[in-house]
């Protein structure tokens, strides 16, 4: 008869002094002096540099934040042809673009002993909310890298999953297969049923000294007809995304040149509506859950 083996020491400690220990085992200390960052970085667009923007504070006041990127393809190439992450195509190439693999890392996780998660199946199951559902996972424009980490994932951590920011590029330089990535980012986030809070990022052109000061904001009843105009249907997938307890928008203000057509003039203007936040108060009256 075989005989059943005692339950660990561990196991044995009352669940909540467990959960402690998942904490300071699982959480990134953005604090912590031996932060792990890597250079390998894919530039994400020509019109926005990720140096000059860090991520939001305002999504999750109790939550830390991962910060996830595409990697450099060529340092993606150069390493061992086995690669745990799944792989994905993105446009890189300077004068001369083209489709090229690579995989996403995070930028810095200090303090995050993922060990612990292969350790039993019970302490797995406890462990794996701790780590997925107190993290803001930050992808910035690297769209890509977003829907193959979901991927990875397994159903149980990805439905722990509570909160994410990424940012929309600017209007202007957004390419088709830009257009297809984004909906299909804005596909996967209505798969997560734990979603709770989004931060979006708008990178928002303004021209010349004078900015915005001549130029009118959409009021929050023109997005309902904006929505549905060419180049502006990202906001309709976006608000696939609903019944979410906070949504943040941050405008990424950057140089524009002076409109020469009417998509540029658009641009502008809808630039102008996300700085004084009134794309902000429209999208949360439509993404956030009624009380």
């Amino acid at each position: 008869m075989p005989v059943c083996e005692p339950p660990s020491l561990f196991l044995r400690l009352p669940p909540e002094l467990r959960l402690d220990i998942y904490k300071k085992l699982l959480l990134h200390d953005p604090h912590c002096t031996f932060a792990s960052t890597k250079s390998a970085l894919l530039p994400t667009s020509i019109d926005y540099h990720e140096g000059h923007h860090t991520a939001s504070n305002h999504v999750e006041p109790n939550a830390v934040t991962l910060s996830i990127r595409a990697e450099e393809p060529s340092n993606y190439k150069s390493r061992a042809p086995e690669h745990v992450r799944s792989a994905f195509f993105v446009r890189s190439g300077g004068l001369r673009p083209g489709c090229l693999p690579t995989t996403y890392f995070c930028v810095s996780n200090s303090g995050i002993h993922t060990s612990l998660l292969r350790t039993n199946a019970r302490i797995y199951a406890e462990a794996i909310e701790v780590m997925y559902s107190n993290h803001v996972f930050d992808f910035d424009m690297h769209i890509e890298a977003f829907v193959a980490f979901l991927d990875d994932l397994t159903p149980f951590a990805r439905n722990c999953i509570r909160s994410i920011r990424l940012v929309k590029r600017a209007l202007p330089y957004d390419k088709e297969y830009s257009k297809a990535e984004w909906a299909v980012a804005m596909e996967w986030c209505t798969r997560l049923p734990s979603l709770r809070s989004l931060s979006l990022g708008i990178v928002a052109g303004k021209p010349g000294p004078d900015g915005w000061d001549l130029v009118p904001a959409y009021k929050p009843e023109h997005f309902d007809i904006l929505k549905g105009t060419e180049g502006m249907e990202w906001i309709e997938e976006l608000l696939a995304v609903n019944r979410l307890e906070n949504v943040t928008v941050e405008p990424i203000v950057v140089h524009s040149p002076f409109p020469r057509s009417a998509a540029m003039a658009r641009y502008i203007q809808f630039s102008a509506s996300v700085d004084d936040g009134s794309f902000a108060v429209w999208l949360k009256d439509n993404m956030v859950k009624k009380a």
